[in-house]
């Protein structure tokens, strides 16, 4: 009984800090992708199973063809939803990087506003370029013979 409740209330403040997060800070799409996943080649599974067994049922033939052409449905149909679900995952990944960066971005702001201040003492002066004379320029030469 007590481990019920421990469960329930590890329910609870899942439900609490993601599904009712108003400001959006954390990401439920990452936790729902693979649960996308597996509804997705549990439903073709089941529909094409669905549509092989209505094809044998209406001509033996269309069975046939179903049942022939459905591994190839298969692959295509789960593979190009896994690409589009792997795609979303990798954008999701980006985005929580780039809140890392800006995060960092902030501290390193502060640092720079602490430390400006102190920067001045270690600057170098500036070289100031020398000017030449007409003396230190050679003379124009003559390149005809």
């Amino acid at each position: 009984m007590k481990r019920v409740l421990t469960v329930m209330e590890a329910i609870g403040e899942y439900l609490k800090t993601l599904l009712f997060d108003i400001n959006f800070n954390r990401y439920i799409s990452l936790q729902i992708i693979p649960l996308c996943y597996i509804s997705v080649l549990i439903l073709t599974a089941g529909g094409l199973l669905w549509l092989i067994v209505h094809g044998f049922m209406d001509n033996i033939w269309l069975g046939f063809f179903y049942l022939c052409l459905s591994p190839m449905l298969f692959l295509l149909w789960v593979s190009g939803c896994r690409m589009i679900l792997e795609l979303l995952t990798v954008i999701f990944r980006i985005t929580v990087q780039l809140d890392e960066v800006a995060v960092m971005r902030e501290s390193l702001g502060e640092v720079t506003a602490l430390t400006r201040p102190l920067s001045r003492f270690f600057q170098r002066k500036p070289v100031r370029p020398v000017q030449s004379t007409r003396q230190d320029t050679p003379p124009p030469t003559n390149n005809r013979r």
